[in-house]
């Protein structure tokens, strides 16, 4: 009668715990769709920034040209930033040919 007791508590339990095992699964594809969606969310935001940004860029860029001080500075350092690294790529090119 005890050992019929024992197993009918452990048959129980063993009940419980696949139960609770099968909600956890559920739960875990539940989250890994919802961190899909987020990465997915956070690419799109990544991209739409650096968009942004070379816009911004674009524009100041724009300004400088048209405006006068500063943007002046800050356009003719980029263009020649830009300058320079165009060399380096071209010498790197005539050095492999």
């Amino acid at each position: 009668m005890a050992e019929l007791n024992v197993v009918e508590r452990l048959s129980a339990s063993i009940d419980k715990v696949l139960d609770q095992y099968t909600l956890a699964t559920e739960e875990v594809a539940r989250l890994q769709m919802l961190a899909d969606a987020q990465q997915r969310k956070i690419r799109t935001l990544q991209q739409q920034l650096s968009d942004a940004e070379r816009a911004l860029a674009q524009a100041k860029l724009s300004s400088a040209f048209i405006g006068s001080g500063e943007d002046v500075k800050a356009a003719k350092a980029q263009i020649n930033r830009l300058l320079r690294e165009v060399e380096k790529c071209i010498e790197l090119v005539s050095a492999k040919v």
